[in-house]
């Protein structure tokens, strides 16, 4: 007996490509009020950064550099005596340059050089502020001609931040609600936050040339450093 083949039809439905109509749904866009809130916190410094410059001048580059790397070590031996266990020296620049001879007006001659100055930059960090002064006069007393930074800040200034960016996001908050009872509507969640802390502004004092004689002691007032914080809050209304 024959077997019988039955064919049977086949329908293919192609549904690649195929997307069923939906109406399109959208969200309304959110009411929303940005604010900015700032604020600034003062707390007490506990490091001072010292920056002493020694500079010799002679008449080839040689000599002045043995004369600065003669008088440089005095000043740092003199520092090293009277600094902490947790303070830091180092040299934060140094510079060779040449000392030209001015030339008469209307002249043609090329510059000539009259000598080289050396120059080195010993940088202090001290956490004993009380002896600020004793460190600059014991360095302009070693050779050193110049206090060329002076600054009180903070080690850490992280505890004093987060203080600041509270301070700035409560402020924040209030503006936002004195614009929503303005404007007679409701403050709900908030959409989106940041924060621009600006650097801390330490305590400065303007670098001047100190004489090398015998004089009074170095008095010095730290006085306070500011610590400020900015905080951009968008919050979503009804």
């Amino acid at each position: 007996m024959k077997a019988r083949h039955v064919l049977l039809p086949i329908v293919s439905v192609l549904l690649a490509g195929w997307v069923a109509p939906v109406e399109a749904q959208t969200e309304p866009k959110k009411r929303t009020i940005e604010v900015s809130g700032s604020a600034e916190v003062s707390a007490a410094p506990d490091l001072a950064i010292i920056s002493f410059a020694v500079e010799t001048t002679a008449a080839d580059a040689a000599a002045a550099v043995e004369q600065n790397a003669a008088r440089s070590a005095k000043v740092t031996s003199a520092l090293k005596q009277r600094l902490g266990g947790k303070d830091q020296l180092s040299t934060a620049g140094y510079g060779l340059e040449p000392r030209y001879q001015q030339q008469e007006r209307g002249s043609q001659a090329p510059p000539t050089i009259a000598g080289y100055v050396a120059h080195n930059d010993v940088r202090v960090q001290t956490h004993n502020l009380d002896h600020v002064g004793q460190l600059i006069d014991a360095a302009i007393a070693a050779g050193a001609n110049r206090v060329s930074e002076l600054q009180f800040t903070l080690e850490d200034r992280n505890p004093t931040l987060r203080i600041a960016l509270a301070k700035a996001g409560s402020e924040a908050r209030a503006q936002a609600e004195s614009i929503a009872a303005a404007l007679g509507v409701q403050l709900k969640q908030v959409i989106a936050a940041s924060s621009s802390p600006p650097p801390i502004m330490p305590r400065r004092y303007e670098g001047r040339a100190l004489a090398a004689e015998a004089r009074a002691p170095t008095p010095l007032e730290p006085g306070d450093v500011t610590v400020s914080a900015t905080l951009q809050v968008t919050y979503e209304i009804e």
